[in-house]
């Protein structure tokens, strides 16, 4: 009966528009109210989820970005993508793809990608002739690199919920980043044939070596994190705070972009996308609780396993189930409830913690390109001013690839371990 209710008022109040956090936060208020626990329990185990020292990497990396992106870093990348790139066919596009590979070693978030590039790279892309809808489609779709390439922030609650290393998530990113941004890269040469844009004009190797000097400040962040994360100077919120101090630095005293007059709004709006993303986790944080009371990942994992006990045939089931719930929940409000479900299920089969982890990160990002829910559909429209249907059908063949190296990552996990495995000897 509980479990009816549950489920009914998660997809009633999900139809009406209600915002994911007080969903989520009903479902569990039903659960204490029909157990008859007291529903202070839910304000406890909301703070108990957040009580945790990785944690603060997430605010930390959150006002990198804000500095970095307010600091000059934006037109410094997108310059270096331009004279590297900008002369290939759909030129721009590629652009467009290497400058969001680039920012996403800064911000670790898609949503950050889309509002601080997004303006800047359509209006390039539209200059260049390409069209409003192809330029914002992709613009969306290599957002989604961000929460993979390190930082990520993803996969630092992944790490908290699952107890895996930090830093070898952060490592295993690396390759299935530039997976993602290589094969949309190739889908843009593909798809710009039909488009009477004039590539740009090839840059000198001068040009080209100037612009890398130019930039050397925004990619070496993360270079920072890795050797410190990897050397051992500090632990990855350390890592987090160091980013956060950089990006000040090199926007203050070295491109001095950033004014002190800019401080105020950067740190609000730090706070408030602070505020939003750990709300959501922390209600996550109850449910996942409920899950584990009701044992519901044990019962789930025996279930599956008595359909099947193929790997593959199981993680195919798993991502589909996931492609789904990304469609109508927040990125980390699900990592949060289906890691303690999916996890014991894809160990106990052998599959590695980190791996999976990586999966689960692209798998669940995907899902801001996708309706209902799909935030960077409805961050894009709010810029261009064109309909979420039509981006999002425009999109589509951005999407089906990215599902096409889900996939890839999923069923060859030495894509992910590569790296953890050659530096850390994971």
């Amino acid at each position: 009966m509980i479990a009816i209710l549950g489920v009914g008022t998660f997809v009633l109040l999900l139809l009406i528009g209600v915002p994911i956090l007080f969903v989520l936060a009903a479902v569990c208020f039903i659960y204490f109210e029909m157990k008859g626990v007291p529903t202070m329990m839910v304000l406890q185990r909301m703070f108990v989820g957040l009580d945790q020292f990785i944690i603060l990497a997430v605010p930390m990396f959150i006002l990198a970005g804000k500095l970095m992106e307010t600091g000059g870093t934006l037109r410094r990348l997108i310059n270096l993508a331009m004279v590297l790139l900008g002369h290939v066919r759909g030129g721009l596009a590629q652009v467009n793809v290497a400058a969001s590979m680039f920012f996403s070693g800064i911000t670790g978030a898609a949503t950050a990608d889309v509002a601080a590039l997004g303006p800047l790279e359509i209006e390039m892309m539209k200059k260049g002739g390409y069209p409003a809808d192809f330029a914002t489609a992709v613009t969306i779709s290599s957002s989604v690199i961000g929460p993979i390439i390190p930082p990520s922030i993803p996969l630092v609650i992944y790490g908290v919920v699952a107890s895996t290393s930090i830093g070898a998530l952060f490592l295993a990113g690396i390759l299935p980043g530039l997976l993602m941004g290589g094969g949309l890269m190739v889908l843009i040469w593909a798809l710009t044939w039909k488009f009477n844009v004039t590539p740009q004009r090839r840059a000198p190797l001068s040009e080209m070596l100037k612009a890398l000097r130019a930039s050397i400040g925004p990619l070496g962040l993360p270079l920072i994190i890795v050797v410190g994360i990897y050397g051992g100077f500090f632990t990855p919120t350390e890592a987090a705070a160091v980013a956060s101090l950089y990006a000040f630095i090199l926007g203050m005293f070295v491109y001095r972009e950033l004014k002190w007059e800019h401080l105020p709004k950067i740190l609000l709006e730090s706070a408030l996308i602070t505020a939003a993303s750990l709300s959501i986790l922390a209600v996550s944080n109850v449910l996942s609780w409920i899950f584990s009371v009701e044992l519901l990942p044990n019962k789930l994992a025996a279930f599956m396993l008595s359909i099947s006990d193929n790997v593959y045939l199981l993680l195919f089931f798993i991502n589909v189930g996931l492609l789904l719930l990304g469609c109508v929940m927040e990125t980390l409000a699900a990592i949060v409830i289906t890691v303690p479900i999916f996890l014991p299920i894809v160990t106990q089969l052998g599959v590695d913690p980190v791996h999976f982890g990586v999966v689960m990160a692209v798998n669940l990002t995907l899902g801001l390109l996708t309706p209902p829910l799909g935030l960077n559909l409805y961050i894009a429209s709010a810029i261009t001013g064109l309909r979420i249907e039509r981006i999002a059908l425009v999109n589509m063949p951005f999407l089906g690839l990215l599902i096409f190296v889900l996939f890839i990552i999923t069923y060859f996990p030495q894509i992910s371990l590569f790296l953890p495995n050659l530096l850390m000897g994971y």
